[in-house]
């Protein structure tokens, strides 16, 4: 068979159409068997894409030649689909695009007779192919990426020579070596006769020529693309959040669907992997979970530090792989799948601070005993999950702030605190939240001037101290102020603290003040309980 004058006899007044249907019950061979062929290349198209979908082409080719003739070239034939972005600028109304570069972001090949539909109709033959690509992310950035497709249909040859390629290659029997060049030399005194080696393969110095350009054997191959580049854009955008816990980090995912889902997107499954550690889900939902445009999906896994891998003193970064597959749906009969893999770096070298409290300054200078006093007191909470504990110096006052470990969404949650009196006299004292959003700020001095010596001794410590990172999410303050006392010397005082969630993740119930109501002294107490917010 002359692959080649039947390849071109194939494309002579041939032509192909890459369609995009926007439904899914769009059939262009079914159109096509029905004698409309002026419907499929009017049929309706998408209006934009998303990032990481699995984009679904309808290819047609119509031929002048018949329908057996094509059924026996097709062995023969090749079908290249490859996608290309470009950074697109809106050209006056409607959607047209006037592209700028061009950047390959995904390429399939496969032969002509896979998935192949032929339809004979009058003079001519349709071929439709019905591919699949997966449209990946570009490794560029672009302002305003649109996409569009291309598709090649060229000769492969002949299918026996194709076979035969697969065969183990050896060299042929009884073939000579190739000739020494320099062999005469070796009867030179000074040079073969004191033993040295002298060898040049008559192969490299004869001329070899190129092998011949296969081109000019086949024909062109026939090209076509779509009409317009579509504008792309991501389904839905993916952030991480980490919080530090004793012997583990507590990792959050959001996922924030796109304005551009018109209809739903069914979140299908979640894969959230780490080389060589342990990961758990802390979530309770089951697989599909189905959003509207808007919304906001958080994911809770928690990364065990005991593993070795993470132990490791020498490796303080490691690697997250994210997989996540989603199916987009736009109205009853047009739906995408989209499968997305992100990676993203997770800091294990984090840790449960140790917090020092110490008490301010106080306001009024009658209190000088107790100023002394105070300033040599401090607290720190030890290792542990649902408990904040400050003491002083001694034992003498005793704060334990409790909470449950989990809670729902937009539902109250309560902190009890526990004021224990182990001082010889009556304590007064009053805690007021305060939800401040800061990021590692050091608090400056409130006074510059120059200090004596004893007073160095009574500033505040909280003055010259870091706060503790806060990334959680918001909550809502029930109660403001609560007052404690007058409470007698080895008397105990409980009291609560109600809050109202507002979104799911790690909830950050930002610093409550404990104010001494005698002495005016103030203590910003940071660490609060851990308490997780589960979607409803």
């Amino acid at each position: 068979m002359d692959v080649k004058a039947e390849f071109e006899a194939f494309s002579k007044g041939a032509y192909v159409d890459v369609l995009l249907p926007s439904t899914g019950d769009f059939d262009a061979a079914a159109l096509l068997r029905n004698g409309n062929p002026e419907e499929v290349r009017r049929a309706q198209t998408r209006k934009h894409l998303f990032f990481d979908e699995k984009s679904c082409f309808q290819i047609v080719l119509r031929t002048p030649i018949s329908e057996d003739a094509v059924r026996k070239l097709l062995p023969y034939l090749d079908l290249t689909i490859s996608a290309h972005a470009t950074n697109a600028v809106p050209d006056g109304a409607g959607n047209s695009a006037a592209a700028s570069g061009k950047h390959d972001i995904a390429s399939t090949k496969t032969l002509a007779t896979d998935n192949v539909e032929l339809v004979s109709l009058g003079e001519h033959s349709y071929v439709v192919w019905k591919p699949v690509l997966h449209l990946v992310r570009p490794r560029i950035r672009l302002q305003r990426p649109a996409v569009y497709f291309t598709a090649n249909v060229n000769v492969n040859g002949s299918p026996a020579t194709v076979t035969s390629t697969t065969k183990t290659q050896y060299l042929p029997s009884f073939e000579p070596l190739p000739a020494n060049v320099l062999e005469s030399l070796h009867h030179d005194p000074s040079l073969g006769a004191s033993g040295r080696q002298i060898h040049v393969s008559e192969n490299r110095v004869t001329k070899v020529s190129p092998p011949s350009s296969q081109l000019e054997d086949f024909a062109r191959p026939m090209r076509g693309a779509t009409k317009r580049a579509f504008p792309t854009v991501p389904a839905f955008f993916m952030r991480m959040g980490y919080s530090a816990m004793a012997d583990s980090v507590i990792a959050s995912l959001h996922v924030e669907i796109s304005p551009l889902v018109t209809g739903f997107l069914k979140i299908d499954d979640v894969r959230f992997e780490i080389q060589g550690m342990d990961v758990e889900s802390l979530n309770g939902a089951v697989w599909p979970q189905r959003s509207h445009a808007g919304d906001e999906v958080v994911l809770l896994y928690r990364i065990d530090k005991s593993a070795p891998a993470a132990a490791s003193p020498t490796k303080t970064m490691d690697l997250a792989m994210i997989t996540m597959k989603a199916t987009a749906s736009f109205d009853e009969n047009s739906r995408v799948e989209i499968e997305t893999q992100w990676q993203t770096q997770v800091d294990m070298s984090h840790s449960t601070k140790t917090m020092p409290y110490k008490w301010s300054r106080p306001l009024s200078a009658g209190y000088g005993a107790h100023r002394r006093k105070a300033s040599q007191s401090s607290s720190s909470r030890p290792s542990m999950h649902d408990i904040s504990q400050m003491s002083s110096k001694e034992g003498e006052i005793i704060f334990t702030f409790t909470a449950p470990p989990t809670t729902k969404q937009n539902s109250d949650v309560t902190i009890h605190v526990q004021c224990v009196n182990r001082s010889n006299r009556t304590r007064k004292f009053a805690l007021v939240t305060a939800q401040r959003r800061r990021s590692s700020t050091t608090i400056k001095p409130r006074f510059e001037k120059r200090l004596s010596s004893n007073d160095t001794a009574v500033t505040a410590s909280t003055h010259h101290s870091n706060l503790q990172e806060t990334t959680g999410q918001k909550v809502l303050t029930l109660t403001p102020d609560v007052r404690i006392g007058p409470l007698t010397a080895g008397a105990c005082f409980e009291t609560t603290l109600r809050y109202r969630t507002t979104s799911a993740g790690i909830l950050n119930f930002g610093t409550i003040r404990l104010i001494d109501l005698e002495s005016r002294q103030t203590l910003d107490i940071a660490e609060l309980p851990d308490v997780i917010s589960l979607e409803q």
